[in-house]
């Protein structure tokens, strides 16, 4: 096999349900690339390869702090190994910081990832700045800017009317989900807004069904939703709503943009970008301490004409070539 024809990712479609990994390595995959998961046997494999880390903070978790420590310090031995073989070693930024607190293991393991890498992937390009200012950019990392992709354009039938904000992804605090509801319940909102999403603070979700209990325009539905569960829901939604705190990279838009749903999202230089992109009629920010949201400017967006988002950009097949461009130019480096 041609050692340019293949790269070691440090997470493939057989261990993750990411849209964003499987619609990415299966593009590369078409082209002909051998995309495998990062493993011991790649120390033994042929000099000059390429190593790809996606969210270096998740590679290597354990179920307890001991096994983390060994798990890390044994994925960190591998890559260094690895580059001691002059192969490449790249990382994608897909968060400026992590969704929660990172402990000291995880911080030390990021730390050590980036020193390592020669280059690194930003989904926006006004974050390489972010991440400079934040120590993230070891000297002499050359930085590439390559999109978040969609699976292309997807058509829905909708059913009635559509009314609903939809919060949709991991019921976490990083999101800003109560946040947002207690923001509309203090402007008077009536418009029904629906959470659903995987329950990833058991808290948190109390607290919203507390809420939903006196509001009969909020519904939570927390816990695995399948996509035919999903598709009535998509069809009555207006927006779908991603607030996360660090507003760094939100994979909703790439959701929902593809099924012509605009976004609410957290004020930053995504949105900003999107919004460029697109048009305004696409995006509403909201601003990170919340004090200039206005519920009649948010009615009156929602009720704009649009026409269908221009995605190109983000297609699989369009990002897969950015990528193979990047590689190929580090493989003849």
């Amino acid at each position: 096999m041609n050692s340019q024809q293949r790269v070691i990712w440090s997470v493939t479609p057989d261990q993750s349900q990411s849209p964003y990994i499987i619609s990415t390595v299966n593009a590369l995959r078409d082209r002909q690339w051998t995309v495998d998961s990062l493993s011991l046997r790649d120390l033994l494999t042929s000099k000059g390869q390429l190593v790809h880390i996606q969210w270096p903070e998740h590679v290597s978790r354990g179920p307890k702090l001991a096994k983390t420590w060994a798990k890390h310090a044994r994925a960190v031995a591998i890559v260094a190994a690895l580059k001691q073989r002059r192969h490449r070693v790249i990382v994608t930024a897909h968060n400026i910081s992590p969704h929660k607190s990172s402990d000291p293991v995880d911080a030390w393991f990021r730390t050590q990832i980036l020193n390592l890498a020669e280059a690194m992937v930003v989904l926006v390009p006004e974050h390489e700045v972010a991440l400079r200012k934040l120590g993230q950019v070891a000297p002499g990392t050359t930085v590439h800017s390559i999109p978040h992709p969609i699976e292309g354009h997807i058509d829905i039938e909708f059913e009635r009317e559509r009314t609903t904000l939809l919060v949709l992804g991991h019921i976490h605090p990083y999101h800003r989900i109560l946040e947002f509801v207690d923001l509309l319940i203090t402007a008077g909102c009536t418009r029904p807004v629906e959470v659903v999403g995987s329950v990833g603070d058991p808290e948190l979700v109390v607290a919203l069904e507390q809420r939903a209990n006196d509001h009969e325009w909020l519904t939570i539905r927390a816990g695995y939703v399948s996509d035919e569960d999903l598709q009535p829901i998509l069809a009555r939604t207006a927006a779908v709503v991603s607030l996360q705190s660090v507003p760094f990279n939100s994979g909703a838009p790439y959701f929902a943009l593809p099924r012509a749903l605009p976004m609410i999202l957290s004020e930053g230089a995504q949105a900003k970008g999107l919004q460029a992109e697109e048009g305004p009629e696409w995006v509403f920010q909201i601003s990170a301490d919340e004090t200039r949201f206005d519920l009649a400017e948010l009615e009156s967006w929602l009720g704009r004409d649009r026409t269908r988002p221009k995605l190109e950009r983000y297609l699989a097949e369009t990002v897969a070539e950015q990528h193979l461009e990047m590689y190929q130019f580090h493989l003849r480096r």
